[in-house]
């Protein structure tokens, strides 16, 4: 099957199931046949009841997890389509389909505190960034090459009651890491990884689609303090820059350290909230932005290689806090985030300070208590020394213009059609695409800022 028709099956599976969904919940008689209890009440009322589209498989999927042994599956389907500036407009798509199962060595082998977790990622399409945007904050969080790859594949042990556990195998360091759950309503990619940790660092670092070896430790010392600390491989791509099926198993290639200290602000506040701080080290060599290690301006034509420096490093803080609810569990609330960067280093990172900011709305209409409702902007600034290698290129006589910061602001709205079933559509603006990257027509002036629509859809299986 070509890459087409792979993209057009997935977005018609995403479609189709947005239609279902649709049905299944807006359809005559759909809330009397889910306030009886799993009584009988026809197809459509069971299927909109369900939290996964498949169900239990009757019994069978309940059997398995009693025995220590879970399926998890699940579908994004993001549709885009740039409707102006930008290197072009047009639209695109990206599909990934997630996989993992996890055993339970407790319910397996009765072995306490035990897991093994395995999964994979099948990723189709391509979004906007690369081919209509020319963004360096990728418009979709999910955007990656056509490729099955290996996803996280790790041992997990739970000790001290569970306030201790560790892992070990190939990890994502952005399922543990910087993480705002205000945040993870958005669809760009910049608000999950943070931008700078996915621009600055070799291969953007252990994270989707690439997680690396590593070991991941975790303590929580009481109610309100947790540390949490992981070292990784310092490059999950091969010499190549490659790493195709998710089994590049590097070990040679440097060190990525960060650890991280969090403080619940409920007991402070009344209201569930975070901060968090923390910062990375990575060991490997970094090329120098501006200069070559014969001293001259890397756009000169005499240049040689870029300099070498060893290491690089960035500190981190957030906080993601609700600042209203209203009633019980499940009622309406406002919660705000804030998040910054910083990588003082500016002689090897692009991006030197990137922060982001946001906030979302659950219920935003009474009458629909699972929905979510937000808007954020992210900030990522060019370092000084590649605007001043930017400065150096127009001195040697290219028209080219000196890039400065990229800016991306969306608006999401997240429509909990059933338990398994969400569809998002969001808007973004993107202003100075690249940082101000010169547009490829006209290369003394910037890409033009962009405007984005599209479409998320999630399947639970």
């Amino acid at each position: 099957m070509s890459r087409l028709n792979v993209v057009r099956a997935a977005l018609t599976l995403s479609c189709a199931a947005a239609a279902l969904g649709c049905a299944a919940c807006f359809s005559p008689g759909h809330a009397a046949d889910v306030s009886g209890g799993g009584e009988p009440g026809g197809f459509w009322a069971d299927l909109a009841a369900r939290e996964r589209l498949t169900g239990d498989w009757g019994g069978a999927r309940t059997r398995l997890e009693d025995a220590g042994v879970t399926l998890e599956a699940s579908f994004t389907g993001d549709a885009t389509r740039n409707v102006s500036g930008g290197l072009s407009r047009g639209g695109g798509f990206t599909g990934l389909f997630q996989a993992s199962l996890i055993f339970d060595l407790e319910k397996i082998a009765g072995w306490t505190g035990g897991e093994i977790h395995a999964g994979g990622y099948v990723i189709t399409g391509h979004g906007l960034s690369t081919y209509r945007v020319g963004n360096l904050l990728a418009v979709s969080g999910i955007e990656a090459d056509n490729l099955t790859r290996l996803g996280e594949v790790y041992f997990k042990q739970t000790l001290m009651d569970g306030r201790f556990a560790f892992k070990i195998g190939q990890i994502a360091a952005d399922a543990d890491f910087v993480t705002s759950d205000a945040a993870g309503l958005f669809v760009n990619s910049a608000f999950g990884w943070p931008g700078l940790n996915g621009v600055d660092l070799p291969g953007g670092g252990p994270a989707y689609p690439v997680p690396a070896l590593g070991v991941h430790a975790a303590y929580t010392i009481n109610d309100q303090w947790s540390v949490q600390a992981g070292v990784y491989s310092g490059d999950p791509l091969d010499d190549d820059g490659k790493n195709n099926g998710g089994v590049t198993f590097t070990l040679d290639r440097g060190v990525f350290a960060i650890a991280e200290a969090a403080y619940s602000t409920e007991a402070a506040f009344g209201l569930p909230g975070v901060i968090k701080v923390g910062g990375w080290y990575n060991s490997n060599d970094f090329d120098d932005l501006r200069f070559a290690r014969n001293g001259l301006p890397l756009s000169d034509p005499g240049a040689n290689d870029p300099r070498s420096h060893d290491g690089s490093y960035a500190l981190y803080g957030l906080i993601d806090q609700t600042v209203w609810k209203e009633g019980g569990e499940g009622a309406r609330s406002l919660s705000l985030f804030a998040r910054a960067v910083v990588a003082p280093q500016s002689n090897r990172n692009l991006i030197d300070y990137y922060f982001d900011a946001g906030f979302n709305v659950k219920a935003p209409f009474e009458s629909r208590p699972d929905d979510l409702f937000g808007v954020a902007v992210a900030y990522a600034h060019i370092s000084d020394r590649a605007r001043e290698a930017d400065r150096d290129a127009v001195r040697l006589g290219s028209p080219t213009p000196t890039r400065s910061s990229e800016i991306a602001i969306e608006a999401s709205y997240q429509a909990a059609v059933a338990g398994w079933l969400k569809v998002q559509p969001f808007a973004q603006y993107i202003v100075r695409p690249g940082g101000g990257d010169p547009d490829p027509r006209r290369g003394d002036r910037r890409i033009k800022d962009a405007t984005v629509l599209g479409l998320r859809t999630q399947v639970t299986f």
